[in-house]
């Protein structure tokens, strides 16, 4: 779901030798972001749920699941900057969605008649049609990152800290208990987006690069794991199980599950803190920066309809039942491993044939271009 690749602000650039440098510690957030949100919908698309309904932990599982969309929110925040927001970028993701909906749509109307008609051309502006709801917000909030990088480096940090501390307040804590007059649809807006966006600035430049001794990175990842299953237990228990049934309704849709509620907000948090102590080799830092850039191409190749209904929505068509809740979980955990392996794999030959025919250069030449006409604009 940015943000979910390499061409979203999520690196780091060295001016004077013109490389980029990924950061593993972000690849492996990202990693594990695109993994859980493959088995959420695992969980609704694929209707495990659904299924298996009188196994409550399922419910559990996608608690535990649902950091995943502001995970990526947060880590563009964090390495997001000026330098690194070029319009090419955009439009490159933008071809990258294209190609991979005509794709699917190809390959499912291939020896159909009808195959030029309003379907097959609205692909082409996935954005305008909400093909995908994450990058449509991404691209809603793209031209207004400019001025919120550039704001954020010049303010002092207790003014920044307020407004962190008044947009959990009013649009997270209070928006939850008195309904949401933010229209924030449960996190799947811009402005939600935006918010997470503007966390991750505040964990970026004040928390995440930090470097501290063993000793306390170890004490900091035992904290954000407490915190992680506290959280998560607490939201199951009271929202889901009702095991306070005479907690004020205000008080239990504190814990309720959505992208953008407190529970989850703290999921985000604790996991992102927790990543950043982690030390990777140098083998598996290679082994993250490999398989982070291609996260994207998961997104868009699972959540693409035509896999979501050829696939995961009937995976669990042709078992019982009354499966044991161990095997569901073991078929969810197989599905997910499958399915992100097999979009890693597409995504590194998308990769590579795009390299082949220089695509990302034709979107800086295009942004050139462009820069070029508007310069002699108003």
């Amino acid at each position: 779901m940015n943000n979910l690749n390499e061409n979203l602000p999520l690196f780091e650039k060295n001016q004077e030798k013109k490389e980029y440098f990924r950061n593993p510690n972000i690849d492996f957030i990202r990693i594990f972001g695109m993994l859980v949100i493959v088995i959420h919908h695992f969980l609704f698309h694929g209707k495990a749920m659904v299924k298996y309904k009188s196994y409550i932990k399922l419910r559990l599982l996608n608690i535990i699941c649902t950091w995943h969309v502001g995970s990526f929110g947060v880590i563009s925040g964090i390495v997001g900057n000026n330098k690194s927001h070029k319009y090419s970028n955009l439009l490159y993701l933008w071809i990258i969605t294209v190609f991979y909906l005509l794709l699917f749509y190809l390959k499912n109307n291939i020896f159909k008649t009808h195959i030029i008609r309003y379907n097959f051309i609205s692909l082409i502006f996935p954005v305008i049609h909400n093909k995908y709801w994450y990058f449509s917000s991404y691209f809603g909030i793209y031209p207004f990152l400019p001025f919120i990088n550039t704001s954020i480096s010049y303010i002092p940090q207790i003014t920044f800290k307020k407004s962190v501390y008044f947009m959990i307040s009013i649009f997270i804590i209070w928006a939850s208990c008195y309904g949401d007059v933010f229209s924030q649809n449960s996190g799947h807006s811009p402005f939600s987006l935006l918010i997470f966006y503007i966390f991750g600035k505040y964990i970026g430049k004040y928390i995440f690069y930090i470097k501290h001794g063993t000793r306390y990175r170890i004490l900091i990842c035992m904290i954000c794991i407490v915190i992680f299953i506290s959280i998560s237990l607490l939201s199951y228990n009271i929202y889901i199980k009702n095991y306070c049934p005479y907690f004020n309704p205000r008080i239990k849709n504190i814990f309720h599950v959505a992208i953008n509620s407190f529970p989850m907000l703290l999921q985000v948090i604790s996991f992102t803190i927790f990543s950043a102590q982690l030390r990777f080799n140098n083998f598996f830092s290679r082994v993250l920066n490999f398989i982070g850039p291609l996260t994207f191409d998961v997104y868009l190749i699972h959540d693409n309809p035509y896999i979501r209904n050829t696939y995961i929505s009937l995976f669990f068509n042709k078992y019982s039942s009354n499966l044991n809740i161990l095997i569901v979980f073991l078929l969810i955990i197989k599905g997910s491993f499958y399915i992100f392996g097999i979009s890693i794999f597409i995504g590194y030959i998308r990769n590579k044939i795009f390299r082949f025919i220089k695509i990302k250069e034709l979107c800086i030449t295009f942004e050139t271009i462009i820069t070029k006409i508007i310069y002699y604009l108003i």
